[in-house]
């Protein structure tokens, strides 16, 4: 896959499952993304040193359009030569209306570093409290962005 492709590539492997973007559940969402990120390399000759990566990330924020729970999955690719400008995240966001109960998760990520260490994210992600909170839940707005991050 070539990295700049990313968005149209992920919801090309979503459809071929059987899925649209807009109506996962949490828990798909991120089963959708490990599965991505494992199975769909980047064809680019040299990636920088951790030039794909994939994140994980919780908490309560306010981004200008009121205050939300969110649960994402971020794909991140530094392209050569490196540098601010190419830095290209992939993002898979679910949002909630912020609760107490959702508040008091806090705040917080996860990174994977390479796709051999899917594994070790994906059980950290299906035991997280955040994950055990709004996995199921169908009330998310879902978001899928692809932008430079830089």
């Amino acid at each position: 896959m070539n990295p700049r492709e990313a968005r149209e590539a992920f919801e090309g492997y979503v459809k071929n499952r059987g899925g649209e973007v807009g109506t996962l559940v949490p828990s798909a969402g991120v089963d959708a993304m490990l599965g991505f990120y494992r199975e769909v390399r980047v064809e680019v000759r040299k990636l920088e040193h951790d030039g794909d990566m994939l994140l994980y990330q919780w908490g309560t924020h306010d981004w200008g359009q009121g205050s939300h729970f969110e649960l994402d999955l971020t794909r991140q690719f530094i392209l050569p030569p490196g540098g601010d400008e190419n830095i290209w995240q992939l993002g898979l966001t679910f949002r909630f209306t912020p609760t107490e109960p959702l508040r008091a998760l806090g705040t917080g990520h996860q990174w994977c570093p390479s796709p051999g260490a899917t594994d070790e994210l994906a059980a950290f992600v299906r035991a997280h409290p955040a994950m055990v909170a709004v996995g199921a839940r169908r009330d998310a707005i879902v978001e899928l962005r692809y932008d430079c991050a830089g």
